[in-house]
């Protein structure tokens, strides 16, 4: 049964005048943080691969025992099984100039959404005409096991594709897959067969206006619940929560314009917590039934410029980033819902749509690319310490962390591992040549024994077999 919760009108606007007030004490030098560091940027965009260093690679190859790579591992959904970026399970990150072997490959039409696997099966969604297509493909020998498509008439007017944006998820539970379309259909499918199961017109339902870019918002799926950044603003649904069985709407809330992000919920102090990154800012919520803790506003005011960074969560606090402009801003969730700045920094990291990796109490994350380019960084999550800084032809690149090895596919389709380090940039593997077609905008995905990329033209899975030492 559809249930649509209003936060206190009283207690939003002071909490917006809170947030209006330190935004207005910082822009003015009166901030209450410390100064923001100053960084050096880049004034020169590098145009050749790196070169690893034998001494670091050796180091690496000694510490990782064979018996430590794990063979096999799920990604089923955007940003990993645990949706910080990271996996325990290991892969082999070291590999020659050339890249790692290739295992099978097949052309696809537009759309950035990413590969997700499971049960050593690679399903991703892609655009032909006026269709949209979510495949389902084996893992080791690319054979198609299922294809299904959508009509869709999103459109983008500028330079970029018309779509697919958001990635597919699979609920390995209830052996379903679902996909949220460029046009704002929020479809079930099954996961063996590709056979519909429901879907809904959400844009249509709730008369969400249509933006410059087609619908890229992710849902995240929490329990029985997909939550999702809609969009719908005239109808009190920014956000809203559908039931998996049924498709049937379980909430909504906020008059709030989509991101180009997924929520998050963490566990925290007994209770459960949904950050969900909008249009206008974040917001913390109960996901059991959309009642609003709070908003706190966080835009970018650049043209076209929109929220695509989603929130990351460290024990109880929860970092926002959004670039250029804003930047990052980290804050302590309380026992009582409420939050405290820890810190902010609008140069520190400001990733455009690049995704944000956890490891260790760090955050690994690429800044903009203006001037000579961005650079990776490695940030104390909850200081805002910067233990370094790396400059490369990756530009900025989209990855995930496996084991002790970060894989990255830059944005002009080269492939770089690095050692998972908070101390320096280690760099393991980085092919001379790209593998993939620019612009490369989608994350990879971790199979067995191997890696899948995607860009506009295909989707290719490499070998990462277990290396010989």
């Amino acid at each position: 049964m559809k249930r649509r919760h209003e936060s206190s009108t009283i207690n939003m606007k002071r909490i917006y005048l809170q947030s209006t007030i330190l935004l207005a004490l910082a822009s003015t030098g009166c901030s209450p943080a410390a100064p923001e560091p100053t960084f050096d940027v880049p004034l020169e965009e590098p145009t050749q691969a790196d070169r690893p260093s034998d001494m670091i690679v050796a180091d690496y190859q000694q510490s990782v025992r064979r018996d430590d790579l794990q063979t096999q591992t799920d990604w089923p959904f955007l940003f990993g099984p645990h949706r910080t970026g990271a996996t325990q399970a290991s892969s082999p990150a070291v590999w020659p100039d050339q890249g790692p072997a290739p295992r099978w490959d097949v052309e696809v039409g537009t759309g950035y959404g990413s590969p997700v696997t499971a049960e050593n099966r690679v399903v991703f969604s892609h655009r032909v005409d006026d269709l949209e297509w979510i495949q389902c493909h084996d893992a080791q020998d690319g054979a198609v096991r299922w294809k299904h498509s959508l009509e869709t008439d999103a459109k983008c007017d500028f330079e970029y594709s018309d779509g697919p944006y958001s990635t597919p998820l699979i609920d390995l539970e209830r052996r379903a897959v679902y996909h949220f379309s460029g046009s704002g259909t929020l479809v079930s499918l099954d996961f063996d067969t590709g056979e519909e199961v429901w879907r809904r017109d959400l844009h249509d339902e709730f008369q969400v206006e249509p933006d410059l870019f087609p619908s890229g918002a992710t849902p995240l799926l929490h329990g029985e619940h997909l939550i999702l950044s809609l969009g719908g603003a005239n109808n009190d649904a920014g956000i809203i929560a559908i039931h998996v069985r049924d498709g049937e709407t379980i909430w909504s809330c906020t008059d709030h314009k989509a991101a180009y992000t997924t929520p998050v919920v963490a566990q925290l102090f007994g209770q459960e917590f949904a950050f969900v990154m909008t249009a206008e800012g974040l917001v913390c919520l109960d996901p059991a039934n959309g009642e609003i803790d709070w908003e706190i506003p966080h835009r970018s005011r650049a043209p076209m410029s929109y929220n695509s960074v989603s929130p990351l969560v460290w024990n109880d606090h929860v970092l926002m980033v959004t670039g250029p402009g804003p930047g990052a801003v980290c804050l302590q969730i309380l026992p009582d819902r409420s939050y405290e700045e820890r810190w902010k920094n609008r140069r520190l990291l400001d990733s455009q749509y690049t995704n944000l990796l956890l490891s260790d109490g760090h955050v690994f994350g690429f800044t903009s690319a203006g001037q000579g380019g961005a650079e990776l960084r490695c940030i104390e999550f909850t200081t805002g310490e910067l233990k370094w800084k790396y400059h490369s032809v990756l530009r900025r690149a989209q990855g995930l962390i496996a084991g002790d090895a970060m894989f990255f596919l830059g944005e002009r389709g080269h492939l770089a591992s690095l050692q998972r380090s908070v101390e320096e940039p280690r760099v393991l593997s980085f092919t001379q040549q790209p593998l993939m077609k620019a612009e490369c905008y989608c994350s990879p995905a971790i199979i067995e024994n191997g890696i899948v990329l995607k860009d506009e033209d295909r989707v290719a899975v490499y070998d990462l077999g277990p290396s010989e030492k």
